[in-house]
């Protein structure tokens, strides 16, 4: 009873998670048919570099992110083409992007239900939320394709996976989106 997707946002790490996803939904609908985003840590979004170099690049260095499943560094290379001819867009972000992801997913509106996620599973849902409280919303909406009829698709990838850094995220607000 769900429409088909307009939109997918997808996190990436290695990228085999949403080069796994991107392929069943690019079978099912065409990658014609499908807005897809991938979307990384900026200390570790080497699926981002790639995208813009055209060819896989590595990722060195500490990799400091609270997105610890997505601090990666290295594509995989069994799923870096379909990224590569598939993927719409490549998004590389800052851990305050995934912090809001998670304050909106733990405390919805209206009778949505809530939604306890880890840092890296939240990442697709702040962006969505960054671009909604953006002062260039209409610009950043416009390139990404999104409008009032847009079906967007985020897979959340985790729960609470450090509960003491859950707490210090949604209830005491570390890594704030207005820093």
């Amino acid at each position: 009873g769900i429409k088909q997707p307009t939109h997918v946002l997808l996190q990436a790490g290695v990228g085999a998670l949403a080069g796994g996803v991107l392929g069943y939904l690019v079978d099912c609908f065409g990658a014609k048919n499908l807005h897809s985003i991938v979307v990384e840590p900026d200390q570790a979004d080497c699926i981002y570099r790639s995208g813009v170099a055209g060819e896989m690049v590595n990722v060195g260095g500490d990799m400091r992110t609270i997105m610890a499943g997505l601090a990666c560094g290295e594509p995989n290379p069994l799923g870096w083409p379909l990224l590569r001819g598939c993927t719409t867009q490549f998004i590389s972000c800052h851990d305050k992007v995934s912090a809001l992801g998670m304050r909106v997913l733990g405390n919805p509106l209206g009778n949505d239900p809530r939604i306890i996620s880890g840092e890296s599973g939240s990442v697709g849902t702040g962006v969505l939320a960054a671009v909604r409280h953006h002062p260039d919303r209409a610009a950043l909406m416009e390139r990404l394709g999104l409008d009032s009829n847009s079906v967007v698709l985020i897979i959340n990838t985790e729960g609470d996976t450090d509960v003491k850094h859950y707490r210090e995220v949604v209830w005491e607000g570390k890594h704030p989106a207005c820093d």
